[in-house]
């Protein structure tokens, strides 16, 4: 495996996905896609080297977005269709590239709020963690090395409470259980990852966290969930059938991309407290419980300082003012 701490003389890239569109999710009061934007580019501001900024554009109009994107990065326009395509092709034409292996990707999300420290939080894990295979700065459930064989057990505790917490730069780093598609790898563990990573995202439900299970060669499916799969006419109608089937065949490809040797299962590696806020109303279910850093953070907060960061520089349109 190739050695994980990134060049010295290779900026961060980072890839921001952004659709035009809006989902029906419940958001905070503050959220908008202008304020995620700006709390990016607040975040990078604190990069001892300017990021390499390419925003992947989905289906984006005019607008005070995309003039913020041109104004501070390469714009690259594509028509995707969805989350899981655009992931894919942006992998492929990363992976493609004839850069540095060891150059560190940042792939990113349309809409989560980052802390001003964020990135360079990141890059300094990146440039310290030559364990970690991946970085994450989202999501506090934490994996229990020693107990996970080739099912991934959690620690009862989230975040950095138990061995193998390694701490850079004041902020501690712990083995990690998922991400979601918001992560950071090396170029050269994308271009080898490639194949794994463009499949897992066809497997359906919450493939990315079936990517960081599979990626570290832990089993993402029991039998019975792909028995239901591939047998849908024990329970589901006719319609579905064909589909069901379908999902079935690429999860088995999927569980058998997991049984890695050990020197290929990856390592994922995630921040405590979260420095990234994914700005989704309270759903349940949807999150496993915080961690008392995380849980203890005011985005409210840090959302008004992103506003007023942004007013500054005269960003104005799109923002609300967070109540």
């Amino acid at each position: 495996m190739e050695d994980s701490l990134p060049s010295a003389q290779s900026p961060m890239r980072i890839l921001y996905r952004h659709y035009g569109g809006e989902n029906t999710k419940p958001r905070p009061s503050y959220y908008s896609k202008v304020l995620a934007l700006a709390s990016l580019l607040r975040a990078a501001e604190q990069l001892g080297q300017t990021p390499e900024l390419v925003f992947v554009n989905d289906q984006v109009r005019p607008g005070p977005v995309l003039s913020l994107m041109e104004a501070s990065g390469e714009v690259l326009a594509v028509k995707g269709g969805s989350d899981r395509k655009t992931l894919r092709d942006t992998f492929s034409r990363e992976a493609a590239r004839r850069v540095p292996a060891d150059q560190f990707l940042w792939f990113a999300e349309d809409d989560y709020l980052y802390r001003p420290d964020a990135l360079r939080h990141i890059a300094d894990g990146a440039a310290s963690l030559p364990m970690a295979d991946y970085l994450t700065v989202y999501g506090s459930t934490a994996l229990d090395v020693q107990a996970s064989n080739r099912r991934a057990v959690h620690r009862a505790r989230p975040g950095a409470s138990g061995s193998g917490t390694v701490q850079v730069a004041g902020l501690d780093w712990y083995p990690a259980a998922y991400a979601t598609s918001t992560f950071g790898l090396r170029a050269g563990t994308l271009r080898e990852d490639l194949r794994l990573l463009r499949l897992c995202a066809l497997s359906g439900g919450a493939w990315d966290q079936t990517s960081w299970m599979v990626a570290g060669g832990y089993l993402p499916f029991t039998a019975s969930e792909l028995a239901e799969d591939l047998l849908p006419f024990r329970s589901g109608p006719p319609s579905g059938w064909p589909k069901a089937v379908a999902r079935g065949a690429v999860r088995v490809a999927v569980t058998a991309r997991a049984l890695r040797s050990p020197s290929r299962r990856r390592r994922l590696f995630a921040s405590d407290p979260e420095l990234v806020h994914h700005m989704e109303g309270h759903i349940d279910g949807a999150r496993d419980p915080l961690s008392e850093r995380t849980a203890a953070i005011d985005w409210a907060a840090e959302a008004a300082e992103t506003v007023s960061w942004a007013r500054e520089r005269g960003i104005t349109d799109g923002l609300e003012v967070p109540s």
